[in-house]
């Protein structure tokens, strides 16, 4: 969950360089930021604690650099803390993504040895390492052979690259954690995030695990980690457009994001349907499947999971990522694991999906981001195609998968036809809603509601799972504790939350839940609930109706963006960045 990047070439302003790229990344974390470069025989570094936003810094020019944009695990939001991180003699800076699980004896030998730390960090262990195993070592071999060893000694997935001012190199190795390699006619470069790397590069490497990438002014050397022999490396074309990165005239990613969202629910109707086709044989060979996904994307699963009962006839059972280890016994190798990620880089998913392919099972992905470790392990990967999401909150990688999902499951059912004809509906129904008039409406709720402590969600059936993604979005953007709920627990004791004025967003699409939902709302507002109804029709028991059209089973899709806009309109005034919310970073890349 920390942005990386490093450039290696002729002398430039490096240090502005991987600011500038540090920012294309800060949504992969925010606590603090650092960069270091290479000059006059030590390393030099500048950090901060918070946001990078307007920084400037006053570096001469180098031929080598690196910065970190750190989401804080092990020790808290310091300037010492923050990344990159010098070794005792300073002639080594490391920076790192993951978390070292046995950091703890590894920091008590190094105490022991007389090592000094100035960190709480994990991290500065393996930068101790490092120099513990080099030693005297002059050459570039001899720092590639430290960094392997150093590697080798810590456990947990992690990615950790060290900046060497002697020999004027980087070196890389990981984990499961992701980092990519680019070359361009400025040198050559490395990134958690091929993001970074568009401006710069034409063509890309993918680091895999069990191999160490030495990056010089003379270009790229990949080797074996475990015996130091070469490796050519495979090279592939970067097809991410920069431009795509940008806000464009908006005030925020999220909301350019969202407005997004009716495109790529018309692209997936046009050009999605071979993938689906493919994904929807997948589960026919398949003798039980299974869907697993991480917050936004376990909801967008537990959609699926009702959408497939719903119109294939067919069961495909749900597991949160982080408990998939816990349930994975009864896979077999005739078992399909549909894993739903936008990053594909989320350790939650690729540790269980891991552990599903030694068991024989196959694995299909359903992932926005091409290349990364997700679409790189699974056997069949069903691309969202919603474009680069900036923003923290997921909005349009989560209608993508919501509109794949429906779409494979009419094919499952025989009836193509009807899923195009309905995500054709959908892009319709979510253009009546993104408008400037429903807008406003979300604005006069959000006045309503933007001092409250707490807003409850339900949903019955199909809208349960949009009852939790609403509740989701909201927390996490506003901070207002919000909890989604399906309709018929209310009396199970979700009731007794609810007193005078407490906020209830209530689901109800024109389907066989309408009668209960409503009654369930009616409940709730004789207990003082102020009901704020997202259907089709009015109704009575609404004190506000926000309408959205009725698109059948596509409801899911047009159900999101009503709490999406809520949320964002919550955090703007309660003044908080809807693009970067406190404590979450966009990729998970730690347990």
């Amino acid at each position: 969950m920390c942005g990386i990047f490093g450039y290696v070439g002729r002398p430039v302003d490096a240090a502005d360089m991987v600011l500038t790229a540090l920012r294309r990344l800060e949504y992969r974390g925010y606590d603090s930021w650092g960069v270091c470069i290479g000059v006059n025989g030590h390393c030099e570094i500048a950090k901060s604690v918070g946001k990078i936003g307007d920084a400037v810094l006053d570096l001469p020019d180098s031929g080598i650099g690196f910065g970190h944009t750190r989401w804080a695990t092990h020790g808290g939001v310091t300037r010492e803390n923050a990344h990159p991180i010098r070794d005792a003699s300073g002639r080594l800076a490391i920076i790192h993504n993951g978390i070292i699980e046995n950091f703890r004896p590894l920091k008590a030998s190094l105490l022991t040895a007389g090592y000094h730390f100035v960190s709480e960090t994990d991290t500065e262990v393996a930068v101790h390492l490092v120099a513990r195993y080099l030693g005297d070592g002059a050459d570039a071999v001899h720092v590639r052979r430290a960094t392997a060893s150093a590697f080798s000694d810590l456990r947990g997935l992690n990615a950790i690259i060290i900046l060497d001012q002697v020999t004027q190199t980087l070196t890389a190795v990981k984990k499961v954690s992701p980092l990519v390699i680019g070359r361009g006619p400025g040198g050559v470069f490395i990134a958690s995030d091929a993001l970074a790397l568009a401006p710069h590069c034409s063509e890309v490497c993918y680091l895999e695990d069990g191999y160490i990438a030495q990056l010089s002014e003379a270009g790229v050397g990949l080797y074996r980690a475990d015996t130091d022999a070469p490796v050519t490396p495979t090279w592939e074309r970067l097809l991410i457009d920069h431009r795509a990165v940008e806000l464009g005239g908006y005030p925020h990613f999220m909301l350019k994001e969202m407005s997004e969202q009716p495109e790529v629910i018309e692209r997936i109707s046009r050009d999605g349907i071979e993938q689906a086709r493919q994904l929807a044989a997948l589960i026919r060979e398949s003798y039980g499947a299974f869907f697993l996904g991480c917050g936004t994307a376990s909801y967008a699963a537990l959609t699926g999971a009702y959408l497939f009962s719903r119109i294939a006839r067919r069961h495909v059972n749900f597991v949160v990522g982080s408990e998939f280890m816990y349930q994975e016994h009864f896979l077999t190798n005739r078992s399909l694991v549909i894993a739903l990620s936008q990053s594909g880089e989320t350790a939650d998913v690729i540790e269980p999906v891991l552990a599903a392919k030694q068991r024989g099972a196959r694995i299909a992905a359903l992932v926005n981001v091409r290349g990364s470790t997700l679409d790189r392990i699974a056997d069949f990967s069903l691309y969202l195609n919603a474009g680069p999401e900036q923003c923290v909150l997921s909005t349009k990688a989560y209608t993508a998968k919501v509109a794949n999902l429906l779409l494979t499951a009419h094919i499952l059912n025989g009836s193509e036809h009807v899923g195009r004809d309905l995500l054709w509906r959908a892009v319709d129904g979510v253009r009546s809603v993104l408008t400037p008039n429903f807008s406003n409406a979300v604005l006069a709720v959000a006045e309503r509601f933007k001092h409250q402590r707490s807003l409850f969600v339900v949903g019955r059936g199909l809208s349960y799972p949009t009852a939790l993604e609403a509740a989701l979005k909201i927390k996490e953007v506003s901070y207002i504790h919000a909890e989604g709920f399906a309709g018929g627990e209310l009396k199970h004791g979700v009731i007794a939350l609810i007193e005078e004025g407490t906020p209830c967003l209530v689901y109800s699409p024109l389907d066989e839940t309408r009668a209960d939902i409503l009654s369930g709302a009616m409940e709730m507002k004789a207990r003082g609930g102020f009901i704020v109804g997202i259907s089709p029709e009015e109704d009575a028991v609404f004190d506000v109706h926000l309408p959205i059209p009725d698109v059948g089973d596509a409801a899911p899709l047009v159900m999101a963006p009503p709490a999406q806009m809520l949320g964002y309109q919550l955090a703007l005034l309660r003044g908080y960045d809807p693009d970067k919310p406190r404590n979450l970073a966009k990729s998970v890349t730690v347990k």
